[in-house]
């Protein structure tokens, strides 16, 4: 007999999606989906953890501003001697000031690095001018490039700027030349066809997250009804859509993804034509609240759970 999937118990968003690109080959695949088209071109071998804080002090002439800021995941790409920074941010929710807030991120990186060569330059006594030693930096130091990707794993298309000049009101066109503008690398969920992945821990989450969000259940049931799927993989996707049954019933299975997905498709079509019902019956309690009927008459119809949750309905309107 098959070992029983073991689920564990769910995890936030956030940190179940820190903890599954974390690893590196999913954190690999993910850059070479969006960045190169699906070619090979970071090796996991290749990526190495860094400190995800990136807080900094800003000096001005008569104070320091202090910024205190935590990176969602942050690793260095090695591509010979040198190396890129790889970024990447997550998002429940559409964020209206992402623009800046990547570009804060960004800075406080470069900053952090500037801050480095000061130190290092200051330990060693080696500024090659007075004029570096002014800015803590010499003339032929280099900074690494910062690339940083927002995944959006929400059920909504994103919504918000996707640059600076989205979020501004409007320029003098003869400004525009001058305005320095900033784009977010945006990565959304709802995306997934438009992405070649190679690694099926990421092909999965996209794919099957995508599907449950666009209602398609016949997509589903043809490509997963007899597909082993790992256990931490359903955990995961439970917690982004926030379909507890996934998890309860690959758990409940003995045959993995051969049997289980085929219960998940018939518990969520159930689920959505309940919701369906209950839309329905939402709509006629308030239609008739609103012609004048009392309480007392319409819980001769329907159960007072019911009439309360079109009530509050009605209020919020």
């Amino acid at each position: 007999m098959r070992k029983k999937n073991t689920i564990k118990k769910i995890d936030k968003p956030d940190t179940a999606m820190k903890t599954f690109w974390r690893n590196n080959e999913r954190f690999a695949d993910l850059f070479n989906a969006v960045a190169f088209n699906g070619r090979q071109v970071i090796n996991p071998d290749e990526l190495t953890e860094m400190d995800t804080d990136v807080s900094g002090v800003i000096q001005f002439t008569d104070y320091n501003e202090s910024l205190v800021r935590t990176r969602d995941i942050i690793k260095k790409f090695y591509n010979g001697i040198e190396f890129t920074i790889l970024g990447l941010e997550l998002q429940t929710n559409p964020h209206y000031a992402m623009p800046v807030r990547a570009l804060l991120y960004d800075g406080l990186g470069y900053l952090k690095e500037c801050n480095e060569f000061r130190r290092l330059h200051r330990s060693e006594n080696d500024f090659d001018s007075s004029k570096s030693f002014l800015s803590g930096f010499n003339k032929s130091d280099k900074i690494h490039p910062i690339i940083t990707l927002i995944f959006y794993y929400g059920e909504s298309p994103w919504d918000g700027p996707v640059s600076l000049s989205d979020m501004m009101t409007d320029i003098p066109e003869e400004l525009r030349p001058f305005f320095s503008d900033y784009k977010i690398n945006l990565v959304q969920i709802l995306d997934s066809g438009r992405y070649q992945f190679y690694n099926e821990d990421v092909r999965c989450v996209f794919d099957i997250t995508q599907k449950i969000y666009a209602k398609n259940l016949q997509g589903l049931s043809k490509e997963y009804t007899n597909k082993p799927i790992d256990s931490k993989i359903i955990n995961l996707i439970t917690t982004i859509t926030g379909f507890s049954k996934l998890s309860d019933i690959f758990n409940e299975s003995d045959n993995g993804g051969e049997t289980a997905m085929w219960k998940c498709v018939e518990e969520m079509e159930n689920e959505w034509i309940q919701k369906g019902k209950q839309k329905e019956r939402q709509t006629a309690i308030i239609t008739i609240i609103e012609l004048g009927l009392t309480k007392e008459q319409i819980l001769t119809k329907y159960s007072e759970k019911d009439y309360l949750k079109a009530e509050k309905a009605l209020n919020n309107k």
